[in-house]
């Protein structure tokens, strides 16, 4: 909600947060679900979510090495990943809003439209958030459609 301010201090503070830190670093940007303010202000976004223009090149430009985007049935433009060169970007391929269980056909598509902006060696296919909220059968289910979407998307796209 705060794009402007997560642009500048936020980006500083995950600067500082991770500041001698020698694992891998990364951040999840979180479209938020079920808090009213964040539900209310997404209804006033439109079909395209642009505003991530602001803070995508934020991030491009810092320390941290991998940024976590949710992908699968977002509103915001794929081609925003481009923003992102020289990071890793975790490719959210799976709902974790529904209990509708993606396709494997459905997961490669969806990387497969994300490798139009973001190279083989920089992309990894995830979830799109936790699963935390949804029954353990369909987070089971999920992250086999992750799986054999993942390999299916490796013979497409190889």
């Amino acid at each position: 909600m705060y794009l402007e301010e997560a642009a500048d201090w936020g980006v500083k503070a995950l600067e500082r947060a991770a500041q001698g830190l020698t694992c891998t670093t990364a951040v999840h940007i979180c479209y938020g679900y079920g808090i009213e303010a964040n539900n209310n202000w997404k209804k006033t976004l439109g079909d395209e979510w642009r505003q991530y223009e602001k803070v995508l090149p934020a991030l491009a430009k810092s320390s941290i090495q991998q940024v976590s985007l949710e992908c699968y049935h977002s509103h915001v433009p794929p081609e925003m990943m481009a923003l992102l060169e020289g990071k890793d970007v975790m490719v959210g391929v799976i709902d974790v809003a529904s209990d509708v269980i993606e396709t494997p056909e459905q997961v490669a598509d969806t990387i497969g439209m994300a490798l139009k902006y973001v190279p083989k060696n920089r992309l990894i296919a995830c979830t799109n958030c936790g699963l935390a909220p949804m029954s353990r059968e369909v987070a089971m289910k999920k992250l086999q459609a992750l799986a054999d979407g993942a390999a299916l998307a490796r013979q497409r796209y190889a």
